[in-house]
């Protein structure tokens, strides 16, 4: 079969043409006029006495209203637009993931994301303009002095398996998460709730945990230092979903280890899953929610967890239909194709990238150095021309337009070749060496992405002459590394996983013991006060001041060094669409926001690539 090659007429859409037929009327959009011609008599005239009658007729233009085609329904109610493609072509290859371990998402996104989308669902969800809507829950009150959410499960939900989904659930789930012999890598970004903490580090028990059933389908969240004006905020998160007591109670680890134990929350189920091939997802049609589908089958390759791999030449193949997020390699590829650059989309993401320094012991507890290393980075030549403009300069945690987002801090971090050196030699470190003339040395490591740390290798070398050693670590061994605190530097990054201040500075950054946070050898105590007290304070005013003054504290202790925040680059297949642009009219596919539920797949798909059964 020969696919359609992309033109600019596949970007020019016609709306609104005359048509020439009531025919081609019928097949306008929903509710459009249409001026069609007809012939129609307008006049009737008899002469008896000539025995002759002539009949005088005229073309004129009547307005007519088309009756549109019904467009597909799915299985869940929803009633598609007409350029939809019938239901058993709709299928969509979805881009490649790491093979999960289990499918136990709420429990270990690393392990069990790859499901978590598609077959789960959080209690609130944001849409395309970053605002809070429902999900599971079908209404939520906080209470007056933010120390509770109190949550409605909306009437109907249930499991894939039929069974209700109810207050239960929630009260298990939580004490499911923190549970420590589960190891839950993602356990810290609950410790905002009652009790979790404890419970999770073996210093309290799973019914101290702040999850209060009031009735079947109402229960109450509370925050762990009374006040928590972020908590509905963090369940929004994607893996704030409900774990389903009645099948995972029995068996809390291995649940989830196969799709045929597996119950879903979310509008899809998996029916198929090959280890290190593909998982495929249908209609979980039990789903009954606000986020209902157009799709009716995803198919997902997979691979080897740790296994890296190149996504663009599948998609440039048509074995996929999007790629989320595309180097600067691919996105300057794109750029110089005329048939691709049409379909790049982009926009500002909330995400820092970093370097994390180990700032508790020598030679890196010394803050002078640390000073010296920050003005030692040239981040406009390293985000335009080594990353092709998909990221912009950053000197700070939180981006541009994130809450409390400070641009203020740029100076203190600053490019300043000069600066750098002289902080360097008050460090104890002229020219890069010690009193006894040894050169100074230091370790950094990456988990696969070396253009910012072999740019920043380079720069630290040629401007204050220290050596710097660079070692690439796999993917698990890396994060298991960071979660030990023995690396002395790591080139990191964070994307926000919910819209406030807390997220990425309290979650992140405030010390959980003596190595520091969860992620960061770096321990401030007037830092962890001030976002303790922010966390706790209703007044929005003094919320988002206290976590600037905290901001700045990390920024001037140099706890990291700020380099740049991302611009997302993506690509999808014109035939892949039904995406609601965002207040500023640009469309993007957010994995954390309900993008993937209203997509569709267009009545042309088969021109660009042919449907897999």
């Amino acid at each position: 079969m020969n696919f359609k090659k992309l033109s600019r007429r596949d970007f020019v859409k016609l709306g609104g043409a005359a048509a020439v037929s009531a025919t081609a009327a019928a097949c306008a959009a929903p509710g459009e006029p249409q001026v069609v011609k007809e012939t129609v008599v307008v006049e009737k005239q008899v002469e008896v006495e000539k025995q002759v009658t002539s009949v005088v007729e005229k073309e004129v233009e009547k307005v007519v209203t088309a009756t549109p085609e019904p467009g597909v329904t799915t299985p869940w109610g929803r009633v598609l637009p007409p350029d939809a493609v019938s239901w058993d072509k709709s299928v969509h290859l979805h881009e490649t993931a790491a093979n999960p371990v289990h499918l136990d998402a709420a429990r270990d996104i690393y392990n069990g994301g790859a499901p978590l989308n598609w077959c789960t669902e959080p209690l609130v969800r944001r849409n395309e303009n970053q605002e809070i809507v429902p999900a599971l829950a079908d209404s939520w009150k906080v209470a007056d002095d933010a120390s509770y959410v109190e949550f409605h499960i909306r009437d109907g939900a249930k499991w894939s398996d039929g069974t209700p989904i109810t207050a239960d659930d929630f009260v298990y789930t939580y004490k499911h998460l923190a549970n420590p012999e589960l190891a839950n890598p993602w356990a810290w970004y609950y410790y905002d709730i009652k009790g979790f903490q404890a419970y999770n580090q073996g210093k309290g028990s799973p019914e101290d945990i702040g999850c209060e059933k009031i009735d079947d389908f109402t229960f109450r969240v509370y925050g762990q230092n009374g006040p928590t004006p972020h908590l509905l905020s963090l369940l929004s998160y994607q893996a704030a979903v409900p774990v389903p007591k009645h099948v995972a109670e029995a068996n809390p680890a291995h649940w989830a280890d196969t799709i045929e134990g597996y119950v879903a929350s979310g509008p899809w189920k998996p029916v198929e899953w090959r280890a290190n091939e593909v998982i495929i997802y249908e209609p979980n049609e039990m789903y009954n929610g606000p986020h209902a589908g157009g799709i009716r089958r995803v198919i997902q390759p997979l691979v080897a967890a740790g296994q890296g791999f190149d996504a663009f030449p599948q998609f440039l193949a048509r074995e996929i239909d999007i790629h989320h997020l595309l180097t600067p390699q691919m996105v300057m590829q794109a750029r110089a194709d005329p048939q691709l650059a049409p379909l790049l989309h982009f926009t500002n993401n909330f995400q820092a990238r970093y370097l994390q320094l180990d700032t508790l012991h020598p030679p890196l507890d010394n803050l002078k150095l640390r000073q010296a290393l920050s003005h030692a980075i040239d981040r406009e030549t390293l985000t335009q021309q080594v990353m092709q403009g998909t990221m912009i300069p950053g000197y700070s945690m939180l981006p541009p337009d994130f809450p409390a987002y400070n641009p203020d801090l740029k100076e203190i971090q600053r490019f300043d070749p000069e600066l750098a050196k002289s902080l360097l030699a008050e460090a104890g470190y002229p020219d890069g060496k010690d009193a006894a003339g040894v050169q100074l040395e230091l370790n950094m490591f990456s988990n696969g992405r070396e253009l910012e740390a072999e740019f920043i290798q380079q720069q630290w070398q040629q401007i204050l002459g220290i050596k710097v050693n660079l070692e690439v670590l796999e993917g698990g061994v890396w994060g298991q590394r960071r979660a030990d605190h023995t690396m002395q530097i790591f080139r990191a990054q964070y994307e926000y996983d919910y819209l406030d201040p807390a997220n990425m500075l309290t979650s992140l950054w405030k010390s959980v013991n003596e190595k520091g946070s969860p992620r960061h050898s770096w321990i401030n105590p007037k830092f962890d006060e001030l976002v303790t007290e922010a966390g706790r304070t209703a007044d929005e005013a003094k919320r988002i001041d206290l976590y600037q003054q905290a901001e700045r504290i990390l920024v001037e202790d140099v706890g990291g060094i700020f380099i740049e925040h991302e611009v997302i680059y993506q690509i999808w297949w014109p035939f892949l669409t039904g995406m609601h642009p965002d207040k500023t009219g640009n469309v993007i596919f957010r994995w954390l926001d309900i993008a993937r539920y209203q997509m569709y797949i267009r009545n042309d798909v088969e021109e660009w690539r042919p449907v897999p059964s």
